[in-house]
């Protein structure tokens, strides 16, 4: 009698630790969403990178090349 008890409990403790879990990933997912949408509305005009060496990357976000930019700021921060 006690051993069903006792698992009903942790039963319910892992139902209750996955639901927080799954709460906290929505939570985490409705900001970064809000984040993506702050970035579309508000776009940076630069973005300053150092890579691994110390180096400081200036890339101008507002001219025709942004994909360029954006490839080439990917290759900074990835070391290539």
């Amino acid at each position: 009698m006690m051993s069903a008890t006792f698992t009903i409990v942790l039963e319910i403790i892992a139902i209750f630790a996955s639901l927080s879990s799954l709460a906290l990933t929505l939570l985490s997912a409705s900001r970064e969403s809000a984040r993506l949408k702050k970035f579309r509305r508000y776009p940076p005009k630069m973005l300053v990178v150092e890579d691994k060496s110390g180096h400081i990357v200036v890339l101008d976000l507002e001219k025709q090349d942004d994909a360029q930019q954006l490839l080439r700021t990917m290759d900074v921060l990835l070391g290539k």
